[in-house]
């Protein structure tokens, strides 16, 4: 391993150049697998925070191949998560289990939770509670709480509401869980599904009012149900349609939790949006239907105000919202017309120079091993008089550019240039001889 160059690699990670980090990883490393797990256990990550998970699976198994690597049970973690990532829920439990096989494993609850996500996605709900209880009990795990909502979830799958509100409040009642008032409607969902309706409203009530949280349509209605179940005890009151809530999305839990170390993959089970402070909604829940219908008469009221005076809300909406739509459909079109900068021609132009002047190529590639951009590249002559770019195959994220190369001696050569869309441009992924072509000429 090269050392300097491995620290240079760690500036640039510290500093969040995470596509620079990469290839300084992979050049340190020098193509050989021995001794370099960590180099290429990094570059993995960087490819992870850089959404490339397919490139990062094979830059994990170059790691996997170091066999003295310490951490190889995270590197099996990472490697569930890119799997996972991509859908290939099998394929991520299978290096899950394998890295809670490794007894140099400490952060195993990130395996777990990982596991538990994978099994989610796969309808395996009862598998997928076994491993959440498992997470959220081992000893090492910051935040037990996450663990324990999704443990309520795999419950109320199951039919299981009274057990599926336990495991929801005993999230609630963790000082350090962040997600309390996802926690408390799920709460009382469990609780209205089972029947405990006057807890359910209460929860929900707590949800809202004390954790600010933000019900979702499910939610309204299981609330608006309990209250019902419960008149004349509970009046009733107005509620707000259209709220959104906290649920699961197993699969994302699992990117999150799973990654070793400090490079998590994004995303978090469910999702959660604020609506105003606590006191907001309390405000609103006490107002009187006169109180309502007043508010109601003044929005009116200014509303026409603003039209006399030539001032048309809506109609800035309209351009604001229109100048957006442009420039989205602006960007999709280009995006699947295979447009980017750098261009696919100027990737090949740039690699085709830089290979005759006898000039690194790296930087015309997706980050992957020098050694097999080299064996790539010796595919094609360095020693020509020239080359053309015949036509160029675009597509949203795969383009292929048809190339003639005119050795200095010989017959012209015929190659595919394969290349994939990094960021808002393109790189080469891969090179080979177009025989077809070559044995026409």
């Amino acid at each position: 391993m090269d050392h300097a160059v491995f620290t240079q690699a760690e500036e640039q990670y510290e500093a969040g150049d995470y596509r620079a980090a990469a290839r300084l990883y992979l050049a340190a490393a020098g193509g050989d697998a021995a001794g370099n797990g960590v180099c290429y256990h990094r570059a993995g990550n960087c490819l992870m925070r850089l959404h490339r998970e397919r490139d990062a699976l094979k830059v994990y198994a170059h790691a996997l191949k170091d066999e003295l690597y310490e951490q190889r049970g995270a590197v099996l973690a990472n490697l569930g998560a890119a799997h996972a990532s991509l859908g290939e829920y099998s394929e991520a439990v299978r290096a899950y289990e394998g890295a809670l096989d490794e007894h140099g494993y400490t952060t195993r609850y990130k395996a777990l939770q990982g596991l538990a996500g994978a099994l989610w996605e796969m309808g395996r709900y009862a598998d997928a509670a076994r491993e959440y209880r498992k997470a959220a009990l081992e000893g090492g795990n910051p935040d037990p709480g996450k663990a324990l909502n999704n443990l309520g979830l795999c419950f109320l799958h199951l039919g299981r509401p009274d057990d599926a509100a336990e495991a929801f409040k005993a999230a609630v009642g963790l000082p350090q869980y962040a997600n309390k008032g996802r926690a408390q409607a799920n709460l009382g969902l469990a609780l209205s599904e089972a029947g405990r309706h006057a807890e359910a409203v209460r929860a929900f009530e707590k949800a809202t009012q004390l954790y600010g949280h933000s019900l979702s349509a499910e939610a309204v209605e299981a609330f608006e149900a309990s209250r019902a179940a419960l008149v004349p005890e509970t009046p009733p009151r107005e509620t707000v349609e259209g709220w959104e809530t906290g649920d699961l999305g197993a699969a994302a839990e699992a990117l999150r939790s799973s990654v070793s170390e400090d490079h998590p993959v994004p995303g978090d089970p469910g999702t959660t949006g604020e609506f105003g402070t606590a006191a907001d909604v309390s405000e609103f829940f006490a107002r009187t239907d006169d109180e309502m219908k007043q508010i109601d008469r003044d929005a009116r009221r200014q509303a026409r105000e603003d039209r006399r005076g030539g001032r048309s809300p809506w109609a800035v909406v309209a351009v604001v919202a229109g100048a957006a739509f442009l420039a989205a459909s602006l960007l999709v079109a280009a995006y699947f017309l295979g447009l980017g900068w750098p261009t696919q021609s100027m990737a090949v132009e740039g690699m085709m120079d830089a290979y005759a002047a006898g000039k690194s190529v790296d930087r015309y590639w997706v980050a992957v091993p020098s050694s097999d951009i080299k064996k790539e590249m010796q595919k094609v002559t360095p020693n020509h008089s020239g080359y053309t770019i015949d036509s160029v195959d675009r597509a949203s994220t795969t383009s292929r550019a048809s190339i003639t190369v005119s050795p200095a001696k010989g017959a012209a050569m015929h190659y595919v240039v394969t290349l994939s869309r990094e960021g808002v441009g393109w790189k080469v992924t891969g090179i080979e001889n177009d025989w077809g072509s070559t044995g026409g000429s």
